[in-house]
């Protein structure tokens, strides 16, 4: 065969590939894209209206909205706003709080809430597929085609990945971001591409525009430079000293440069008060990780009243990621630990065992730098199972290329050829069957959802669109008045009548207590239950029986209760 014939075919085939993966990552998302809200996506989509507003006015100070800082969010918001409802800037509301903004949505728009977070949602998952899509490129360039398409494509059917990659919230494209910055840089490091390197500086700026956290980037990529540099000072040669240091500083310096200029174009409080918005940033965040949540969470059967999970529960993220990932990738994870030690298949060569290197160095630091944090979440720790799912993806083609390697007969190569392709399919199962909502998967092999509640806080809101559904066929549905613990967003997104919001242990006062008991039906969500919030309605509620019961995976999510 011609060597023209055979770039042909590697080309054709590397083609195919890439459509797969983008195929791979945009159909599990774009499915029943409005079916439930999340419980912090309204919150998201009023800061989006506050910064459109004030981007319409040209109050840039105002487009600080939280210490997130969540701009590029917003600008998927605003984005949002220019396309279904551009008049939302000429409304006069100015800045406001969730429920001026929702007042105004539900009586004097023409457009409602949901649809405007249903394109925000499909812009930033456009936006994911374009990271994914690029950092599949460099990840292909640098550990070849099989090892990075299995990688990708288990990252594509990764169920709590899909969850947070089509919701308007942080984490999800922060995660994208930080992946696609290492590796990039990466690439230059072991190509010599300045346009690698751009990239990843850009990527890196965008990050720390999304979320804080994404700032361990800058110790992470510290690491890989050190490396390098601990690399040329070796090297022999009779090079000076001050040309091997500018050959690692320079890279260093334009990595930096072009992410702190992205970090100041796109966000307009850095033109007009950037002393202000950095400062905010970061002492918000110290307060976070020395306060925890402002509401009680739960962890392996204990409720922390204060919110805050200490550094000393070590294995909240340890169990975070056997919870939320999948068995393919543990065990893939544990193969390419093999695989890189006695190097085979891909760890062969330096650059694949450079990239898992870089990969678990990106695990390690997220692991220790979030357990120092008080507040503590599973999603937070998604920065983290990104990376493990592209190691899952080079281990698992390490064993395939080893067992390649035995002496077979014809059948049992055939058979060890297919196995890469059933590792797929069977990720892809695991999503299809907690379809249309994704976040609902726990691990089977540690005894799926109803194992999970004795260790994990259940519930992001799922169910509750389902409750709203069941009332909304209730006779004069428009005028019942329902309370409940996600009020705005996950219930009144999909309610036609009045929605409330039902009070913490903290503020059950006399008028709290008597905007329940005025109430038509409440409804009580799992995570209550597992919390005890608020304890005084649950008390209530527990001598009565539940109208309507949303089960999902066996366990009862909702529960909705006829008060008056």
């Amino acid at each position: 065969m011609k060597r023209d014939q055979i770039r042909t075919i590697l080309s054709l085939r590397e083609g195919i590939a890439l459509a797969v993966v983008i195929i791979a990552i945009f159909l599990p998302r774009i499915m029943a894209l409005g079916h439930f809200v999340s419980p912090d996506e309204n919150l998201w989509l009023y800061r989006s209206a506050n910064f459109y507003f004030a981007l319409g006015q040209r109050d840039f100070a105002a487009t600080y909205q939280r210490e997130h800082p969540g701009v590029t969010v917003m600008w998927a918001g605003t984005a949002a706003f220019l396309i279904r409802y551009p008049g939302y800037r000429g409304s006069g509301l100015g800045q406001v709080e969730a429920d001026q903004f929702h007042y105004y949505m539900n009586n004097f728009s023409e457009v409602t809430p949901l649809e405007i977070l249903i394109t925000a949602r499909l812009i930033l998952l456009i936006g994911h597929v374009l990271i994914l899509t690029l950092s599949y490129w460099f990840a292909r360039d640098l550990v070849g085609t099989t090892p990075a398409l299995i990688g990708f494509l288990l990252l594509a059917f990764d169920p709590f990945h899909i969850y947070l990659t089509r919701i308007l919230h942080l984490d999800g494209l922060s995660s994208n971001l930080i992946l696609l910055s290492l590796l990039s840089f990466i690439s230059y490091q072991l190509r010599e591409r300045v346009s690698s390197l751009i990239v990843s500086g850009a990527a890196a700026g965008l990050a720390w525009l999304t979320k804080s956290p994404s700032l361990f980037m800058i110790p992470i990529t510290g690491l890989l430079v050190l490396w390098v540099l601990w690399k040329r000072l070796t090297a022999p040669g009779s090079e000076r000293l001050w040309r091997r240091l500018w050959a690692v500083a320079w890279p260093v310096m334009v990595w930096l440069g072009i992410a702190v200029l992205v970090f100041v174009i796109l966000w307009p409080a850095m033109w007009v008060t950037p002393v202000h918005a950095i400062s905010q940033v970061f002492s918000q965040a110290q307060k976070y990780a020395e306060r925890g949540h402002f509401s009680p969470v739960f962890y392996n059967g204990t409720v922390f009243e204060d919110g805050g999970i200490g550094p000393s529960y070590i294995m909240y993220y340890l169990h975070v990621f056997l919870w939320r990932s999948t068995p393919l990738v543990i065990l893939g994870v544990l193969l390419g630990i093999l695989g890189c030690l006695f190097r085979i298949g891909p760890f062969r060569q330096q650059a694949t065992r450079y990239v898992f290197f870089a990969l678990t160095m990106v695990i390690v630091v997220f692991y220790v730098g979030l357990t120092i944090g008080a507040k503590k979440f599973d999603r937070y720790f998604l920065p983290a199972l990104v990376p493990a799912d592209v190691i899952a993806g080079l281990g698992w083609a390490a064993f395939f290329s080893w067992f390649l390697e035995l002496k077979l007969n014809k059948v049992l190569r055939v058979i060890s050829a297919m196995g890469l392709a059933a590792v797929v399919l069977l990720q892809l199962t695991l999503p299809l069957r907690e379809y249309p909502y994704y976040s609902t998967y726990y691990n089977p092999l540690l005894g799926g959802p109803r194992k999970a509640m004795d260790i994990m806080q259940i519930g992001s809101g799922e169910g509750i669109e389902q409750a709203a559904r069941y009332l909304n066929q209730k006779s004069m549905a428009e005028h019942l008045h329902v309370i409940s613990w996600y009020s705005h967003g996950s219930f009144s997104y999909f309610f036609k009548g009045h929605s409330r919001f039902m009070g913490s242990n903290s503020d059950m006062s006399d008028g709290a207590w008597n905007r329940f008991l005025t109430s038509d039906y409440a409804i009580i969500y799992i995570s209550q239950w597992q919390r005890h919030i608020p304890q005084p309605i649950l008390d209530y509620v527990s001598e009565l029986t539940p109208e309507y019961i949303v089960r999902i995976n066996g366990l009862n999510y909702v529960q909705i209760y006829k008060i008056r």
